[in-house]
């Protein structure tokens, strides 16, 4: 990021953005998946599940162990969540996810002009 004198912090030029998102979206890291500007709806619905379930985690104060025993998940499967691993992650699976723990959500298919598109709330 660019310092100056008198503006302080300055978003990164797009190209950098992009890079960063790319690096990020490809690492197996402990670091939370970035979504693309351009992202789809499918993964903005997607990514929206993540956050609800990960929010849960830190409302109740539960650790990543807890988090897997409830989800019947693996430590590793649970992170894919918790850190938005959103392109090792399928729709149906995130609503089941959010299912198994009560998680309020609308899930709405939009269909125009022949694609449909889903959106989570």
């Amino acid at each position: 990021m660019k310092l100056t004198k008198n503006q302080g912090f300055s978003f990164p030029p797009p190209e950098e953005f992009k890079r960063v998102v790319k690096r990020n979206q490809k690492s197996n890291k402990r670091s939370n998946f970035l979504l693309s500007p351009n992202a789809t709806e499918l993964d903005k619905a997607k990514y929206k599940l993540c956050k609800d379930i990960l929010g849960y985690k830190q409302q109740n104060k539960l650790s990543t162990e807890n988090m897997a025993k409830q989800l019947n998940l693996s430590i590793f499967k649970t992170e894919y969540v918790l850190y938005s691993r959103i392109n090792k992650l399928h729709l149906d699976e995130l609503i089941n996810y959010a299912n198994k723990l009560h998680l309020p959500f609308e899930l709405r298919i939009n269909a125009n002009y022949g694609q449909t598109s889903p959106e989570a709330h």
